[in-house]
């Protein structure tokens, strides 16, 4: 079964005001898809557990760049 994926994060309901950008780029080292994704303003922070470190992945102005190659 092939799963869909999304770079506009719809389903973060915590990033109240966003902008969001993609571009297709078909070179000799990525071809695919490149998202980027400006938290503008979030209801709250997101924070992950990374190893002994807590980390602030999501907050306002954070900005999330994902790959998507074909």
């Amino acid at each position: 079964m092939l799963k869909r994926k999304y770079g506009d994060r719809a389903e973060w309901q915590r990033v109240i005001e966003r902008k969001y950008s993609q571009s297709y780029l078909d070179t000799r080292e990525f071809k695919g898809f490149i998202t980027l994704l400006k938290a503008t303003r979030v209801t709250e922070p997101l924070f992950v557990n990374y190893r002994e470190k807590k980390l602030c992945i999501v907050d306002n102005g954070y900005l999330w760049l994902q790959q998507f190659p074909l």
